[in-house]
């Protein structure tokens, strides 16, 4: 139960951040929703006990904070309207302010965490400073109308206005000063990785393009060495040669075709579409069975009679099919048989690849 409130509560305070949301755009995001998080239960609160208490004046108060309150969470939520967040913040503080001079009901104690909001929610320095020093002299205001200060010497006064004042306004330079560093921080974080996330992209690129260009002359390398195992005019060593050649070039394939899969993971969205699996995988048992002879392995089909259909993107799919069967028969003994299965499970399809190789050893299963 504990950690389903917690859960509750991150999802409030991210609420309107989206992964293309700026660093500098996130922490103004946290901070106002953390001021609504920590002010609206309390203003539902005092709303219950002014109704309780038929004090109808002050719960008018707590309906209208918590109308604004309501409008603040819309805004954080679209993401629309982001400018009227600094007029709302101070639309609360003047309610505050009045509710707290005239029920002394201590609302003056919210202006503090008004402050701390305030500080970044307004862009500019001297609105900041401004809206600081208005919410002090209230506080200061407000409470020297709760003591007796007010029948004192002047004297007394102006030192009790003092010691409350000073300390206000070092917290506000001590907020603008923490504000001030640490987005300055963010600004050179949030550089850094723009700058990696597009060094990150042009690597991918450039996988992409040299895969792409160097699978070709790759696939052309292992078809002519299959023709001329098949001429029959070479001699043994001649033929073992070629073998080299072509196993060479099949692995050198293998290890593009897997480059080029992830590189198009990570930057294209898959090509889905509606296929028939029998045929797919049925069209690969000539060209793997053509692998398989060389270790005079047998490729075994069991597939239904009639078309399998999936909606898949199905270069992807024929790539795991090959990596699959291809490990199967590089890891499988001569003579041995592998079998391709495809079954149809409730409303999934089944791929399965058998072999009688060596194995996987059983403290490896789980990895």
């Amino acid at each position: 139960m504990n950690n389903l409130h917690l859960f509750s509560f991150q999802r409030l305070l991210r609420l309107g951040i989206r992964e293309d949301t700026s660093f500098i755009e996130t922490q103004k995001t946290y901070m106002f929703n953390l001021f609504l998080l920590i002010a609206s239960p309390f203003a539902f609160l005092s709303l219950l006990i002014n109704l309780y208490q038929l004090a109808f004046w002050p719960a008018f108060f707590n309906v209208v904070q918590l109308a604004v309150f309501i409008l603040c969470f819309r805004i954080s939520k679209l993401q629309k309207g982001l400018y009227l967040r600094p007029l709302l913040l101070l639309i609360l503080s003047v309610i505050a302010v009045i509710a707290a001079y005239y029920y002394k009901n201590g609302s003056e104690y919210r202006l503090l965490v008004m402050m701390v909001a305030a500080v970044v929610i307004f862009d500019k320095t001297w609105q900041y400073f401004l809206f600081a020093c208005l919410l002090s002299v209230a506080f200061v205001w407000i409470r020297l109308d709760n003591h007796t200060l007010v029948n004192e010497p002047d004297e007394t006064v102006v030192e009790g206005v003092l010691k409350m004042l000073l300390p206000l306004l070092l917290f506000t330079m001590s907020l603008f000063y923490f504000k001030h560093i640490y987005f300055k921080n963010l600004a050179q974080l949030e550089k850094a990785n723009q700058l990696l996330s597009l060094a990150k992209e042009q690597e991918e690129k450039i996988l992409h393009t040299v895969a792409h260009d160097l699978r070709s002359p790759i696939t052309n390398i292992s078809s002519i060495s299959n023709m001329m195992l098949q001429d029959g005019r070479f001699e043994t060593d001649q033929i073992e040669l070629i073998k080299l050649i072509g196993h060479s070039s099949d692995t050198s394939l293998t290890l593009i075709n897997d480059l080029m899969l992830n590189s198009n993971s990570i930057n294209d969205p898959a090509q889905l579409q509606q296929v028939d699996l029998n045929k797919l995988v049925g069209e690969l048992i000539p060209i793997l069975q053509f692998r398989a002879n060389e270790k005079n392995i047998s490729i075994q089909t069991e597939m239904l009679s009639h078309p399998l259909m999936a909606i898949i993107d199905p270069d992807r799919i024929e790539r795991v099919v090959t990596n699959l069967v291809t490990n199967a028969i590089k890891f499988s003994h001569e003579k041995s048989i592998v079998t391709i299965c495809l079954y149809k499970e409730a409303a999934h399809a089944l791929l399965i690849v058998k072999d009688q190789g060596i194995g996987i050893q059983k403290e490896n299963h789980e990895q």
